[in-house]
């Protein structure tokens, strides 16, 4: 097996498994709610590009949107803008930059993690109003905690910027 296929098998396997976790969950949550329309959902693909660059294509990132909630799976190059797109083109209100808030990450290569910066950034400075829950594997902490000391400065100027707290 070749290894393209071997890493499509992989973010494949990674996809289904937070899918499934996503979706079983979800009727166990409607049981205890009181009863309502049926749950809807969506598998919106943001990226499916690779690590070579190609103007037509952004890096992996699929968006599951549960009941009017999204959850991304990777955060390639460009994921932010297209959920943005997302939300314009279809109508998507979940994808609003701002309503990311719950990703997943399948694995730590560059072309499925490059987009993290933005994820983390672009949304707060637009306004997100709670933290980005972000799950992965080892060494996904590792990451966040270098993605937000690189970006230290901007941390504290936007803080004092709008008279937050750190």
């Amino acid at each position: 097996m070749r290894h393209r296929d071997t890493l499509i098998l992989i973010r494949l396997f990674g996809t289904a498994m937070v899918c499934s976790a996503i979706l079983t969950s979800s009727p166990a949550a409607q049981q205890q709610a009181s009863p309502g329309p049926p749950s809807k959902t969506q598998v919106v693909l943001l990226g499916t590009g690779n690590p070579f660059p190609d103007p037509d294509r952004s890096g992996p990132a699929t968006a599951i949107v549960v009941n009017g909630r999204a959850y991304l799976v990777d955060f390639g190059p460009g994921v932010v803008r297209r959920a943005k797109a997302a939300m314009f083109d279809k109508g998507i209100t979940a994808l609003e930059p701002t309503n990311l808030t719950i990703a997943f990450a399948t694995h730590l290569h560059s072309d499925h993690t490059v987009g993290y910066p933005d994820l983390i950034l672009t949304p707060w400075v637009m306004g997100r109003k709670v933290p980005l829950e972000v799950y992965g594997p080892k060494g996904i902490k590792a990451m966040t905690d270098h993605i937000l000391a690189a970006w230290q400065g901007l941390v504290r100027a936007w803080f004092t910027k709008t008279r937050m707290s750190l």
